[in-house]
C-alpha cells in the first residue's frame, strides 16, 4: 500500500473517529473506554470478517489463476527470471474495457471488498488501543523518566527517554514491535491456533506465507513461557502420564532394532488436573523416577489433596512429602472399561486430546515439546470462551518485554 492510500485511510478513520467520538461522549462512557473495550471491538471486527471469508474463500481462489500446488515456498526457489507470474487477485479479464456490466462491477467491487478487509492497515481502535497502554519505564535503560515525543503517521503515541535519549512506543521490545502486519491479524491467527488447525493451514487461510506462521507461533510461544509455573491443583486431582515418541533420526536402538515399550526412545509428560484446571509438563525420557516425579508435580499440587492415579511406583514420593490422600486404580483393571467407567478418564480425556493436537503439529520440534504444552494449556484452561482467550492472549503479550527477532526465530535452531 502506498504513502497516500495510507494517509487516506488514516484520513478516513480519524474523520469517523471525530464523528463518533461526541456520540460516545453524549451516552457517558468515553471516559471509562479501557483497552480491553477496544482489543473486544477489534475481537468481534474479526470475527465478522473471518465469516465473510469463509462464505467466500472458494469463490476467490477459483478466480485467482493461483494453484495450491505452487506455494510462495516454491516460487522463492526459482531463480527469480524463472518465476511465474500470477495474476493478481484483482486482476480481471475486462479491467481495460471502458465499460462494464452491473455483473462485473459486482464481481469487481467484491473482491476488492475481499482484498482491503485482508491488507488492511492498524484501524483507529487498534492505535487507541496502543495509545491507551500504561507505559511504566524506558524499555531500553528502564528508566521512568520520560515524556512523550509526538506521533507516528498511524497516530500512534512516541515517546523519549530523558535518560538515556532513546525514542520508543508502547510496543517497543514486545512480539509487535516493528509489526509490518496490523495487531488485528494476530485474532484470525490465535482463533485458528485455538481450534486445533495446523501452522501451515492457518497461514494459507489468513494468506500469509508459511514463514509468517511459524514466526507467530515462535512469538507466541515466547509470551506463553512459564504460564504454569504459579498453577496449584488442589482438592481431588487426576495424574497420569503419556508419551511421545523421539524424532526417527535420533531413536535409540539395541542390535538394529528398535527398544520397545517405555523406553529411552519416548518423551515423559505429565498430565494431572482437579474440577477446574490441569497441566501439561515434560518428565523426561522413559518412566518417570521418583526424582523427576518430584520436580514434576511438587509445586503444582496442594497439600493434603486426594490423588487419584494408576500404580506408577514413582507417584508414592507425591503421596509421602505431600501428605496426599490416594485412590489407586491399577492400569490392568482400567484399560478394558469404558470412558464413561473410567474413574481416571477426566486425565485420560486430556491425554486424547493432547495427543490430538500434537498430531496436527507433526512436524514440531521435540526440543521444544514444553513450548507446545504451554500452547495447549492456554487453550485448555481458563478462559473458556474463544474470544477472552484472544484478548487474554493480546494483552499479555503487549505487557510482556519478549522481542523476537525474524532472524533469530527463523535460525536453524528454532526452524522447526
Amino acid at each position: 500500500m502506498t504513502n497516500k492510500k495510507r494517509k487516506d485511510t488514516f484520513g478516513n478513520g480519524l474523520i469517523a473517529f471525530l464523528f463518533i467520538a461526541p456520540l460516545l461522549q453524549m451516552g457517558g462512557k468515553w471516559q471509562i473506554i479501557t483497552g480491553s473495550a477496544i482489543i473486544r471491538t477489534l475481537v468481534e471486527r474479526q470475527a465478522l470478517e473471518e465469516l465473510h471469508e469463509v462464505n467466500n474463500h472458494q469463490e476467490e481462489l477459483g478466480g485467482s489463476g493461483y494453484s495450491s500446488r505452487e506455494t510462495p515456498n516454491r516460487q522463492t526457489q526459482m531463480n527469480k527470471k524463472e518465476r511465474r507470474k500470477y495474476p493478481s487477485l484483482r486482476s480481471f479479464t475486462w479491467s481495460e474495457d471502458p465499460e462494464k456490466s452491473e455483473g462485473q462491477l459486482l464481481v469487481e467491487n467484491t473482491v476488492q471488498e475481499w482484498y482491503d478487509a485482508k491488507h488492511a492497515t492498524s484501524s483507529i481502535f487498534e492505535i487507541e488501543f496502543i495509545n491507551s497502554l500504561d507505559i511504566k519505564q524506558c524499555p531500553f535503560c528502564e528508566s521512568n523518566d520520560f515524556t512523550k515525543y509526538g506521533h507516528k503517521k498511524d497516530g500512534t503515541q512516541r515517546y523519549i527517554c530523558k535518560e538515556c535519549g532513546k525514542r520508543f512506543t508502547a510496543l517497543t521490545n514486545t512480539i509487535f514491535d516493528s509489526k509490518k502486519i496490523p495487531i488485528s491479524e494476530w485474532i484470525e491467527y490465535l482463533l485458528h491456533l485455538f481450534e486445533f488447525h495446523s501452522i501451515n493451514s492457518t497461514a494459507y487461510d489468513n494468506r500469509n506465507s508459511p514463514t509468517t506462521g511459524k514466526y507467530w507461533l515462535i512469538k507466541t510461544f515466547e509470551v506463553l513461557k512459564g504460564i504454569q509455573n504459579d498453577v496449584v491443583l488442589d482438592g481431588t486431582v487426576y495424574l497420569d502420564e503419556t508419551y511421545f515418541t523421539k524424532v526417527r533420526s535420533k531413536l535409540v536402538t539395541k542390535d538394529g532394532k528398535k527398544l520397545r515399550g517405555i523406553s529411552r526412545n519416548k518423551i515423559g509428560v505429565g498430565v494431572a488436573c482437579n474440577e477446574t484446571k490441569s497441566i501439561f509438563i515434560v518428565t523426561g525420557t522413559s518412566k518417570p523416577s521418583r526424582k523427576s516425579t518430584k520436580e514434576t508435580y511438587s509445586q503444582h499440587i496442594a497439600r493434603g489433596s486426594v490423588l487419584v492415579h494408576d500404580d506408577e511406583h514413582s507417584h508414592s514420593i507425591l503421596i509421602e512429602e505431600l501428605e496426599l490422600d490416594s485412590i489407586v486404580y491399577p492400569t490392568a483393571e482400567t484399560k478394558e472399561l469404558s470412558d464413561k467407567d473410567n474413574p481416571l478418564y477426566p486425565v485420560n480425556n486430556l491425554h486424547l486430546l493432547l495427543k490430538q493436537f500434537i498430531r496436527n503439529h507433526g512436524a514440531y520440534d521435540r526440543e521444544h515439546l514444553q513450548d507446545w504444552l504451554n500452547l495447549f494449556w492456554f487453550i485448555m484452561n481458563e478462559p473458556k470462551d474463544k474470544y477472552d482467550k484472544v484478548l487474554k492472549f493480546i494483552e499479555m503479550a503487549v505487557l510482556s518485554p519478549k522481542k523476537v527477532r525474524y532472524r533469530d526465530a527463523m535460525s536453524s535452531k528454532h526452524s522447526k
